[in-house]
Order: structure tokens, then C-alpha cells, then sequence
């Protein structure tokens, strides 16, 4: 089981079917969609902060049909590297797609996801996944009990170092995906008059990198619509107009999506307990 962990005390939760109560009796109701709303009210900028579902739903549609999937590959040959029960949990999950694909060949895992928005939950908790938890939460504070995850999955998505070498079991690994230098090239030369190429990631702080993956690979797209579907879920989209948007996608033949997974360890010194 994952140990979840109360946002306000900080208390361990216990979960019935539909109600996830600590000690104190700070109660969070599962919702019907299968995820639990672990973000105070205090940790928001904005009433409904995260993606909207426009994007998610465009997210959704353009991982399903395979976009990213040498990505998805070269992620569960890392994670084949683990014991056959280990524990996953993905920071900035999304609407799941990725813990559904990684969870498929790994019935003795137990995994949690969390994001920001709870458009996202409520799409990934429609999947049914039987050996996943996911909550609604905030990067920089995340409700779950120390020291107890295998492997952290940070896709695109923020992180807070110092959170998950608290969450990490002490030989655990923090696997992290970030754009590669030539990442959707074609349409950033289509937005901006100069580029600059995307660097190497930093390890984070109290990490030290063990091993870099280069993922990079023609994207596969049959339709006008499944390019229109990639646009809208990438941050591009809010830079385009309608008629930009259109006029790229008929001047597209391929674009290149170019990933990098650095695999990190919690650096030797560095302080695992952090509250």
C-alpha cells in the first residue's frame, strides 16, 4: 500500500472506500472518478489551478495514439533495472497516461500519481488502475510518508528536489524527462526568429546524475488532426493563432520530438529528511 500523508497535519491517512481520515479527524473524500483532493486551499494561486481539460483532453488523444510511445519504451527499459515489486511514484502525473503504460506489464507495483490540476485527476482516475492512488497535491509539498518510493517519475512537469529525496527509499532513483536540444525544433522555428537550443538539465539540488538517456525519433502522426492534438496540449498552443496554427500544420511533413531522461540518486551527504 502507498502511505498517504494529511496536508495539514501531516498525520498518516487512513483510507476507507470513499474517505481518507488521519488521527485528528481531517477527512478527504474520494471523489467518483477514483482520486482523492489533497490540495488546501492555501497551496492554490488560482481556484482551479493546472491544465485545463481542453489540453488534457488534446493530451490524452495524442498519447493514445501512439505520439510519444518510443518514449514510453525507453522508460520501462529503465524501469526493468528495478525489483519486480518496486514503487512509482509520478510527480505531475497528468491524466495517467504514462503510469497506465508503465503499470501494464508490472501487476506487483503499487504506484501514486499527483497533479496540481484536478481536470487531470479526475481523467486518470477514470482509467481504473488497480495498482495506482491518485490525489490532487502540490509539487512543493507532497502528502505522502517518507522514504518509501523506488523511483520518482518526473515527466515535463515541476519538482521539488528537496521533496523527492524525502519521498525516495535511500538507493531510490529520481528519473526525470526534459526536452532535448532539437525537442519539436520545425515549430519553434515557426514561432520565434532565434532559437535557443534546450541544455543539458542540472542535476537538482542534493542529487547526483547516474546515467542519461537520449530519446529522439520522427513523430509519427497520420492526420491534420493529430498534429492539431499536440499543438494544443504543449504551451505553444497559447502562441499560435487559429490561422497560424492551420497554416503550420499544412506545411508540416515530420517534426522531431527529442527527449532526455537523467536518472539521479539522492547525492551522498544529502539530507533525506526534510520537513
Amino acid at each position: 500500500m502507498i502511505g498517504w500523508q494529511c496536508p495539514v497535519c501531516q498525520a498518516p491517512l487512513d483510507s476507507t472506500e470513499n474517505t481518507w481520515r488521519c488521527d485528528a479527524n481531517h477527512a478527504f473524500d474520494r471523489a467518483k472518478e477514483g482520486y482523492t483532493n489533497l490540495l488546501l486551499a492555501n497551496q492554490k494561486r488560482r481556484p482551479d489551478p493546472g491544465d485545463n481539460r481542453e489540453m488534457l483532453l488534446a493530451r490524452r488523444a495524442f498519447l493514445e495514439g501512439g505520439g510519444y510511445r518510443p518514449l514510453v519504451d525507453a522508460l520501462d527499459r529503465r524501469l526493468n533495472n528495478f525489483d519486480a515489486a518496486g514503487r512509482l511514484l509520478d510527480v505531475g502525473c497528468g491524466e495517467g497516461y504514462y503510469l497506465q503504460q508503465l503499470l501494464a506489464s508490472r501487476v506487483h507495483w503499487r504506484a501514486a500519481g499527483v497533479d496540481i490540476s484536478r481536470e487531470a485527476l479526475r481523467l486518470a482516475g477514470r482509467r481504473g488502475l488497480s495498482n495506482a492512488t491518485f490525489a490532487v497535491a502540490s509539487s512543493k509539498r507532497l502528502p505522502l510518508l517518507d522514504h518509501q518510493f523506488d523511483a520518482v517519475l518526473n515527466i515535463f512537469a515541476p519538482l521539488d528536489a528537496a521533496e523527492a529525496r524525502r519521498l525516495l527509499t535511500a538507493d531510490g532513483q529520481l528519473i526525470q524527462v526534459s526536452p532535448g536540444p532539437a525537442h519539436l525544433q520545425a515549430l519553434r522555428e515557426f514561432i520565434y526568429d532565434q532559437l535557443r537550443p534546450h541544455s543539458a538539465p542540472a542535476a537538482p539540488e542534493g542529487f547526483t546524475l547516474i546515467a542519461r538517456d537520449s530519446v529522439a525519433f520522427n513523430i509519427a502522426y497520420q492526420s491534420s488532426d493529430q498534429l492539431r492534438q499536440l499543438l494544443a496540449m504543449t504551451p505553444f498552443a497559447y502562441k499560435l493563432t487559429e490561422a497560424q496554427q492551420t497554416e503550420f500544420i499544412a506545411q508540416s511533413n515530420t517534426l522531431a520530438a527529442d527527449f532526455v531522461i537523467s536518472i539521479y540518486q539522492p547525492a551522498l551527504g544529502a539530507a533525506l529528511d526534510v520537513h
